[in-house]
């Protein structure tokens, strides 16, 4: 089963899209921080104070919604499924939170090239850690699905 080419292509999927995203923000933040360095940081901006409060409240709020909607949608999943079907249900769901985590992300890095203020740097550092914990694996994939004994020792032995 685990030996099925398409099987073994989902997963290489999932993995090249996470880490697809990951070279994604990554350039973006090297660019925004390039953009900046130059940049003297205006003390008592009224946007800067406006954001030092918003954007690490939405970080949070989208690390939570994105643990949140990857449950729900994983709860929905039919326990009739093939194992294929199950996988493509996995990377769904897995690129819908990875995409409201990575918007976290993006806005951190939108308030450090708007403000200049490194501050927002630790919050997209912080966003960033918590996108490569919740990466994809074989064994995220078993333990979320909740998969039957042979399909899991099945992707577990590849």
């Amino acid at each position: 089963m685990a030996d099925d080419p398409d099987i073994k292509n989902q997963l290489r999927i999932t993995n090249t899209i996470y880490y697809s995203m990951i070279a994604g923000l990554m350039f973006f933040f090297i660019v925004a921080i390039i953009f900046i360095q130059d940049k003297e940081m205006k003390s008592g901006n009224e946007l800067d104070t406006i954001l030092t409060v918003l954007v690490p409240v939405y970080g949070f709020f989208m690390m939570l919604i994105s643990k949140m909607i990857y449950s729900k949608m994983l709860a929905r999943q039919n326990s009739g499924s093939t194992l294929l079907q199950k996988i493509m249900h996995y990377r769904t769901s897995k690129i819908i939170s990875w995409a409201i985590i990575e918007s976290g992300c993006i806005i951190s890095i939108l308030a450090v090239m708007i403000t200049s203020n490194y501050f927002y740097v630790v919050v997209f550092i912080f966003l960033f850690g918590y996108f490569i914990l919740i990466k994809p694996s074989v064994e995220s994939l078993v333990r979320d699905l909740q998969l039957k004994s042979d399909e899991s020792e099945s992707l577990l032995r590849r």
